[in-house]
């Protein structure tokens, strides 16, 4: 500036304002307001430290409001533009296009002129006729002169939300236009007390000046001073780096915090706490409320307010497509709800719950897919389906677990739950075939193999379908099956090795363990250990009857009548063994009782030669009396005896009844007392002769003995209880069963655990099978009652040995 003799700088400046406030008033919308906010600037400069300064502040923020695009009405327009382009970009239906004309009305109701929203309508109108029709309706409302055939063929990329600026207003307020060069200066400048922007010969004091200004936040005065600097010193290092660090602070728009009021502050952090709370629309009163407080305190451009505005609206964009992604889940619709989350991540990077929500649509789909796959392909063996479903179920029930209520995965459900229905009913037929061979096979390695095979099938079955109690109880029988074979072959080579030890406490040992086998008795090695017992038992008895031992030849024949050896029938040996002893024991029957009629005649020829000698011993002659005399019995008996005499004794003689008593105990002995008595003269007596006569006979009494005639009564009996045959153990880790009748098909009374011990009291094969399994009627006691049923004998273990099975049982 050049200063004249008679030149006033403060008259100046005030028309330079009221010049430059005329040319802004009569400014049109459209009109370039470059040329004018250069001249502010320069104005502005001048002022400093004048009393005009605060015309020239004020008129320069009128300027910069008008010619800066970074307002209010702008930056809700360029939110609204963000929405639409993400809806247009991402739209799967018609229902999206709708929705981003719906915001693009609104940004066209803001600023009817702004180049992007019109642009979007066109890109939008090209999708379908109607929203062709509703874009030409918005543009004839706000007066748009465009077309509906969008400009450009190919639609601008989304932009993704980023921390970078918009573009830079021209110049906010308190920002300074490029700097004129100075006028030559022909004399000292006039120095002004207090100017701040005065620069005098000392470079470190000015240096000093920009430092406080930059931290002081007057960006400013940073570049006026840097500028100053630059003119005295140029390529000063440290005032270039701090007048662009300032213009780059203008141009963002960023305030120191210093600067900024306290209960914008208050207002600005209390919305980032609503912002982490999800309350969008408080934060947002929050936020303007912020912004219109620092404008009050002379801040114009508050950047950090502005983005949080922009972040909000994405936040809530993203918002929304989530909830829209959330509609299609329900829907089924997998695709578009995918392109919907990750809609709301291109809004709002790094967001957990929209990466959260692709990363679940993405496996559910991967598993629905592969399940689709897996049964379309499904093929192979029985036991190569069963691994294949047990990996289609285990993939659907992980998408199961994040979509539970999905139709589309319930169908596959069901689609996969008949498919292994179909497989189970194959598995328990082929397995029901192999049992029906096996029980029809003699061999007990065959019946094995045949089991083994069938409780493979079963199992898979049971792995396909665990609730299947009808399959899980024929897996259990068919187990216990495979046991009791495995036992008994491994009986039956232990009682081979018992016999070819050939002594008898082996022998009877093996028979033993042979006649618990006898339901194998179609099995050729147990038929031959069998016929090498029986053989070692024919010898056994040959050697005793050749030894003349009857009784124990006896003993090895009847074992031989015995099981196990009924399976081989009635041999040629042991009817040639029967045979030999019977006319064994023939012949001596008669030597003996040739031995006894020898000794009889003997005994009878002995007693005829000594008859002299024994018959007046036994049979003494009679003595003769002069007088009859009674003798009477010496010997008083309780039993009545008639005693005749010559002269009768008046003695009270009682008759005999007529009613005859019928006595339980009638007396069929008499017992006389004839009593010798020697005598020289020979007495005639009436001697009574000793004959029995088993005839019933009334027993005179002297006197009535009141009997009491018994009465039959009936006395009821205890019925016997039937005897145990043996004792059974309840073995393994699974109970059994006890039920009513002697078969797998009858109803089941109770479970007998592990331990349990039971009375055997009747053997039984099983109904309607003529060499069925044996059953054993038990007597158990359960909880203190005592219970009765059937049990398969194979099942049990026998505590003592049950006696074997009576044939045609």
């Amino acid at each position: 500036m050049v200063v004249r003799k008679g030149y006033d700088p403060m008259y100046d400046i005030q028309r330079r304002i009221d010049q430059l406030r005329y040319q802004l008033q009569n400014a049109g919308v459209d009109d370039d307001l470059s040329s004018l906010e250069a001249e502010a600037r320069e104005l502005l400069s001048d002022a400093k430290n004048t009393p005009h300064e605060a015309q020239v502040q004020e008129l320069f923020s009128e300027l910069a409001r008008r010619n800066n695009p970074a307002t209010q009405s702008s930056a809700a327009v360029r939110g609204l533009t963000r929405r639409a382009r993400i809806r247009i970009e991402i739209a799967g239906d018609d229902e999206d296009i709708d929705e981003a004309i719906d915001i693009l009305a609104e940004a066209i109701g803001m600023d009817n002129t702004d180049a992007d929203t019109i642009n979007l309508l066109q890109m939008a109108a090209a999708n379908n006729s109607q929203a062709a029709r509703r874009v030409q309706d918005l543009f004839d409302r706000y007066n748009v002169s465009a077309s509906v055939t969008p400009t450009t063929p190919e639609p601008p990329q989304a932009q993704a939300p980023t921390n970078e600026p918009p573009p830079p207003p021209r110049y906010a307020a308190g920002d300074s236009a490029p700097q004129q060069s100075e006028p030559e200066i022909t004399g000292p400048a006039p120095r002004v007390p207090g100017q701040t922007g005065y620069i005098g010969t000392d470079v470190d004091e000015a240096m000093s000046q920009l430092t406080e200004a930059y931290y002081a936040g007057d960006y400013q005065q940073t570049i006026d001073i840097a500028n100053r600097i630059l003119g005295q010193s140029p390529g000063n290092p440290t005032a270039t780096d701090y007048r662009q660090k300032a213009e780059d602070n203008l141009i963002r728009g960023i305030v120191p915090d210093h600067r900024i009021p306290f209960d914008a502050r208050v207002s600005y952090n209390r919305a980032n706490s609503l912002v982490r709370a999800g309350n969008y629309d408080e934060a947002v009163r929050l936020y303007r409320e912020a912004r219109e407080l620092a404008e009050r305190d002379g801040i114009l451009t508050w950047k950090d307010v502005e983005q949080a505005l922009l972040d909000i609206q994405d936040l809530a964009l993203a918002r929304e497509l989530l909830n829209d992604g959330d509609r299609l889940m329900a829907a089924d619709n997998w695709s578009e709800a995918l392109r919907k989350y990750q809609g709301a991540l291109r809004v709002v990077p790094n967001d957990p719950q929209a990466e959260e929500r692709i990363d679940m649509v993405r496996r559910v789909q991967q598993d629905a897919d592969q399940v689709s796959v897996q049964m379309n392909m499904l093929s192979g063996g029985l036991e190569e389906q069963v691994t294949q479903l047990q990996t289609i179920r285990t993939n659907l029930a992980r998408a199961r677990q994040l979509l539970p209520n999905s139709q589309r995965l319930a169908q596959l459900q069901q689609d996969v739950d008949n498919r292994l229905q179909s497989v189970k009913v194959q598995l328990n037929d082929q397995a029901q075939s192999l049992l029906n061979r096996a029980d029809s096979a003699t061999s007990i390695d065959e019946r094995t193999r045949l089991h083994n095979e069938a409780l493979k099938l079963m199992e898979l079955a049971v792995e396909l379908d665990p609730s299947d109690n009808n399959l899980s109880e024929k897996m259990i029988n068919s187990r216990s099956s495979v046991g009791d074979l495995t036992r008994s072959r491994q009986v039956i080579e232990r009682a081979a090795a018992l016999i070819a030890q050939n002594f008898d406490t082996e022998l009877s040992q093996a028979k033993s363990m042979l006649a618990g086998l006898t339901e194998n008795a179609q099995d050729e090695r147990y038929r031959m250990v069998v016929n090498d017992l029986l053989s070692r038992y024919v010898e056994r008895a040959e050697i005793a009857l050749e030894e003349g031992d009857i009784g124990e030849a006896q003993n090895w024949l009847d074992a031989l009548n015995e099981d196990p050896f009924r399976i081989l029938g009635r041999r040629t040996e042991i009817f040639r063994l029967e045979n030999t002893i019977r006319r064994t024991r023939t012949r001596n029957r008669g030597i003996t009782i040739g031995v006894i009629g020898i000794i009889i005649i003997i005994a009878i020829a002995g007693a005829f030669l000594t008859r002299n000698q024994w018959q007046p011993v036994l049979f003494p002659p009679p003595t003769p009396t002069l007088t009859p005399t009674l003798t009477p019995s010496a010997t008083l008996t309780p039993s009545a005896t008639f005693t005749p005499s010559l002269t009768p004794t008046a003695t009270s003689t009682f008759t005999p009844s007529p009613t005859a008593t019928d006595t339980l105990t009638p007396t069929w002995t008499w017992t006389p007392s004839p009593t010798i008595t020697p005598s020289w003269t020979p007495t005639p007596s009436l001697t009574p002769t000793h004959t029995d006569t088993p005839t019933h006979t009334y027993t005179p009494s002297p006197t009535f003995t009141p009997s009491i005639t018994p009465t039959q009564t009936d006395v009821p009996s205890p019925t016997p209880t039937p005897p145990e045959l043996c004792r059974a153990l309840v073995l393994g880790p699974d109970g059994i069963f006890m039920r009513s009748r002697p078969t797998t098909g009858s109803q089941r009374l109770s479970i007998l655990s592990p331990g349990t011990a039971m009375d055997v009291l009747e053997q039984r094969r099983e109904e309607g099978l003529v060499n069925g399994p044996i059953w054993y009627f038990i007597r158990v006691r359960v909880e203190d009652t005592q219970q009765t049923g059937w049990v398969r004998a194979d099942i049990v273990s026998e505590l003592t040995e049950c006696p074997p099975l009576p044939l045609g049982n």
